[in-house]
Formats: C-alpha cells, structure tokens, sequence
C-alpha cells in the first residue's frame, strides 16, 4: 500500500483561530482573577484593623481608657521643641505582638529623636493595608519655623524611613463637611477622643485632650468610629492618582501627612472633606471618602469605600457614597444623632 504524503497539523488560519480564542478566554478571566486577589487583599485590610479594634480594648482594660490620639510634650524657648511624643499606634504596640519593638521605643523622647530612628523604622503588618500601593516608609523634614499649636517649630523634626500606617483616627468634624453633614453654620464636632498637648513651660497654650473613654460615648460604641483608612500617605493622592510635588498641597502633605505609625500628626484628623477631583477648596468639601488623602480625609485603594474601625471593635466598611450626616454621626460619640442602618 502506497503511504500518503499529506502531512497531518493546523494550517495558520486553525493556529490563528485557536490563539483567538485562548486571547478572548484570558481577557474574561483576569478580571475575575484581578477581583479575587482584591477581595483576599481587603479581607486581609479588615483583618489588621480587627486586630488593632483588639488591641484598643485590651489597652481600655488596662489604664480604663483607649490610648491618646498622640501626647506630645513641647517647650515654647520662645520657638516650640518638642521633647516627648507618643502616637496613638506606637501605644497599643504591645498588644499586636509588636512588645519588643514597643520597648525600643523611648517615650521621653519624641519620634524625631535620633534615638528612637531604629525603632521608628520598624514595619508593623497590622498597620498596613494590602491594598495600598503606597511606600513602604516615610522621609521628611519639617522645616523650622513652621507653625506648630500657637508658636513655630525651633528646630527642624526629620524622620528617615519611618515604617508606614495606612489608617488614621477620626479626631472630630469641621468646615465644609460638617456644613453639609449638620447644616450651614455648624461648629466643629468633636469625635471619640483628641490628642493632648502641654507646653510645659507655657501651660496656657497646652490643650489637654478629651474623650478617650468607653463610658463618655453616649452615642454607642456600634454607632462610633476609631479609626479609618487613610492609605498612600505621605505621597498626595486625588482619585487613585499620585500629585506631584510640585503642587503645594502635595509638597505639605510629603512633610506633615501623619503617614508613619509613630508620627503624632496621625493623630490629628479633622474631617472636612475635598471637591469631587480631590482639591480642597480652602475650607474642605462635601467628599470625605477616597476623593484624596490629605488632610481631613479618609482613603483607601479598594473599590468604592473604606473599612472603619467602630469603637466597640467591629470592622465595617463603609461606601464612599454615604450621606454627610451618616458619616459626620459615626465620627461624633456624644452628640445623640439616630442614624439607623449603614
């Protein structure tokens, strides 16, 4: 029997076809994929904030109050040095497993001590979120002469690869947003807790605190914010895009964004909200969600909201589209508003 000569295999147009259809299948399952590996990111994000909710109460337990915003010790020599400093996150540190760095850590000193730098430097997984593409540490100098609590810095603050935190407290309510959130008019609102200065030679210009207790928020530990995701920081971000320094928002916020987990200036966050392109419009705007992290905001890279830590240590997320007075509720703790459901 003569054998055949016909050679057996695709021709281009089968080979063509056969690529076609592998392009169109990978083009249906990455943003399946893409979603999957988002969702696992966010699970992750909420799971760190359900530990520091824990480590909130355990510290409540212990000295029957959650940790200061931020105290922070200054002399007025007639410029401002501050001389001792602690953040609300360097605080619970011995509570998130983190005791050896927390011992590093010395409190008589503040966080632009040079001996505090190795500390300082330390990366705390609970406080980033997985899906931040922000840095992984944060550089800068606050120039002397900057204004600093009713005087100016006498010397320049500078910190070197502080480790990151991707959430901020929500200190109180003002301008813009709590126009809108509590009608025009409306004074600042103050939330669980505010940070506590002493100018010790200068005690007229010290601000003692407030709130910090589970017993002072009268408006329901369910129904009030800690903490929220404030992401990127300190690299100036408007709707998911980085600014550049050159813009003089940005060129603040690379200095004073708060975004380290021992720097104190996180534990000042007065929300006030942007426009809808994230610009502040000199007194804040009516997007507090994920229009920008600057100042008096909250921001996060997931899709259409952020986690909130509420004050009876559950996680929620929230959307990005809710109302002004829904959120301007939950950051006050003694104000008496009914919300109902979020």
């Amino acid at each position: 029997m003569q054998k055949s000569n016909v050679r057996r295999g695709f021709t281009l147009i089968e080979l063509l076809v056969v690529i076609a259809i592998i392009a169109v299948l990978i083009a249906l399952l990455l943003p399946a994929v893409q979603q999957a590996r988002e969702a696992a990111r966010r699970t992750q994000c909420k799971n760190s904030m359900k530990q520091i909710g824990l480590a909130f109460h355990n510290y409540h337990d212990a000295f029957t109050i959650f940790p200061r915003p931020a105290i922070i010790g200054v002399l007025a020599t007639p410029g401002a040095v501050i001389t001792t400093s602690t953040s609300w996150a360097t605080a619970i540190l011995p509570y998130i497993d983190q005791a050896n760095v927390y011992n590093q850590y010395n409190s008589s000193l503040s966080e632009w001590n040079a001996a505090n730098a190795a500390a300082v430097q330390a990366r705390i997984p609970a406080f980033r979120c997985a899906s931040s593409v922000g840095a992984e540490s944060v550089s800068y100098a606050i120039p002397a002469g900057t204004p600093f609590n009713g005087v100016t810095l006498a010397t320049t603050l500078t910190m070197t690869n502080g480790g990151v935190i991707d959430y901020s407290v929500t200190s109180a309510v003002r301008g813009d947003f709590s126009n809108l959130a509590f009608g025009p008019g409306a004074s600042d609102r103050e939330g669980w807790a505010l940070w506590d200065i002493a100018v010790l030679n200068v005690p007229s210009l010290s601000d003692g605190g407030e709130g910090g207790r589970i017993s002072e928020i009268t408006d329901g530990t369910s129904n009030t914010t800690l903490i929220g995701e404030k992401a990127g920081r300190n690299t100036l971000f408007r709707i998911n895009t980085p600014v550049p320094l050159t813009d003089p928002e940005a060129l603040n916020q690379s200095a004073i964004g708060g975004g380290a987990w021992a720097d104190v200036l996180n534990g000042e966050n007065w929300i006030e909200g942007r426009l809808y392109n994230g610009i502040d419009s000199g007194n804040g705007g009516p997007c507090a969600i994920n229009c920008s992290n600057g100042t008096g905001t909250l921001y996060s890279f997931h899709e259409g909201g952020i986690h909130v830590l509420m004050a009876d240590g559950a996680v929620r997320f929230i959307s990005e589209n809710i109302g002004a007075f829904v959120l301007g509720a939950l950051i006050t703790r003694a104000r008496g508003e009914v919300i109902g459901e979020f």
